[in-house]
């Protein structure tokens, strides 16, 4: 592939050649610049109808729309993600999920292909405070939402699993932190029910077990 230039040929008739240049000089542009500005609305203003996900700021909501905090499960190759890029994927099965102020990460204790495991496993160690949810993004979406070009640039993640993933629901988080003392789950069990379990933070604070927090 032949490197960018950043000149192109534009053929036209001597007739639509004259009309742009009147159009140009009515802008006081050159015919030049009428055109780049011209290519460039059209093409932002196609991308902008083409996309189909919806952002909701967490900070511009009412407190009774936002719950306070969520527990969430974690794998270990999406304790990476989360640690390296600070977003949180929603299965898209559990739809259009109320708004938190916080998310709690449990981690599971499976163990991906590559021997990876999670550091605190049937535990919660990190939490993530939400600025942002972004609902129906597909990854051709990706390339609207300046917050995700990182991701979009990082092959490790990208190019192995979410390039080709379906429509999802991606939280932004404005940090992760971490606990002093991870909380323990009590009863093993309860592990597959914690998905999108909502808690407050008062029951956080006061909590010994996760088995607390609901």
């Amino acid at each position: 592939m032949k490197e960018y230039s950043g000149r192109i040929l534009l053929r036209m008739s001597p007739q639509l050649h004259q009309e742009v240049a009147q159009l140009a000089s009515s802008y006081s542009q050159s015919l030049n610049e009428f055109l780049i500005q011209t290519i460039e609305e059209r093409v932002e203003k196609e991308m902008k109808t083409n996309v189909s996900f919806s952002r909701v700021n967490i900070d511009e909501l009412k407190v009774k729309e936002v719950r306070e905090a969520v527990i969430v499960t974690q794998h270990p190759w999406f304790m990476e993600l989360l640690h390296k890029h600070n977003v949180y994927f929603f299965n898209p099965s559990l739809g259009r999920v109320t708004p938190m102020q916080y998310l709690l990460f449990y981690e599971t204790t499976k163990q991906e292909s590559d021997g990876t495991k999670n550091e605190h496993p049937r535990h919660i160690a990190y939490y993530g405070k939400v600025k942002e949810i972004i609902y129906d993004i597909h990854p051709s979406d990706y390339i609207h939402i300046p917050e995700l070009q990182p991701l979009m640039n990082d092959p490790d993640f990208w190019d192995e699993e979410i390039s080709r993933w379906g429509i999802t629901n991606v939280v932004l988080l404005s940090e992760v932190g971490t606990f002093k003392n991870p909380l323990p789950l009590q009863n093993g069990l309860e592990a597959r029910y914690l998905v999108n379990k909502t808690t407050t933070l008062p029951l956080l604070r006061n909590a010994t077990y996760i088995d607390e927090l609901y």
